[in-house]
């Protein structure tokens, strides 16, 4: 087969060119998005107005992970993947570290809680807690002042002149002395 001689000069190819260049059809269509893009445009308002979706994991929190950890822990959220979903567990400091160490079982539990594979892996974040720890210390009695102590107030008192700054200072002496350790 031979091939058709063009009759064309080279300045009326550049130009043809051109032409097409500028003339194309339009652009093919982009695909939509995918599902998720528009599942995650409705829900993420809710998660902020409703939560994460941890808030039936927060009521047997202790039940899931004992009581040790649940003192120190808290679940933050869910984030999905394609192997499975990671929980986010804050704790503070040290205790990060601890709670990894028993991913283990903390995921089995989470496992039999939730449903077979709803969690794949845990992802524990050092932050301070929200909440402070409830700690079940009581506040040391108050107890009396000794007579050296006793004395001793009396004769850094002796010096003021005003008496009712001498009775808050005495007062406030007696407070802090019986608050203290011995």
């Amino acid at each position: 087969m031979e091939k058709p001689t063009s009759n064309l000069s080279r300045e009326d190819r550049v130009k043809i060119a051109r032409y097409l260049e500028t003339q194309r059809g339009r652009p093919q269509a982009r695909p939509p998005r995918t599902a998720g893009i528009a599942v995650g445009r409705v829900v993420r308002p809710l998660a902020k107005k409703f939560g994460s979706g941890t808030t039936d994991l927060d009521r047997h929190w202790p039940q899931i992970v004992g009581d040790r950890w649940a003192k120190i822990s808290k679940p933050e959220r869910f984030t999905g993947g394609r192997d499975g979903r990671t929980l986010i567990i804050s704790a503070p400091g040290a205790a990060a570290s601890l709670i990894m160490a028993s991913s283990g079982p903390i995921i089995e539990r989470l496992n039999g809680f939730l449903g077979e594979g709803s969690v794949a892996r845990i992802k524990v974040v050092q932050r301070a807690m929200k909440t402070p720890l409830k700690t079940k210390s009581k506040p040391l009695p108050p107890r009396g002042l000794t007579p050296s102590e006793a004395k001793e107030l009396q004769s850094g008192l002796e010096n003021v002149t005003h008496s009712g700054l001498r009775d808050a200072l005495e007062k406030l002496g007696r407070g802090a002395l019986t608050r203290t350790p011995k």
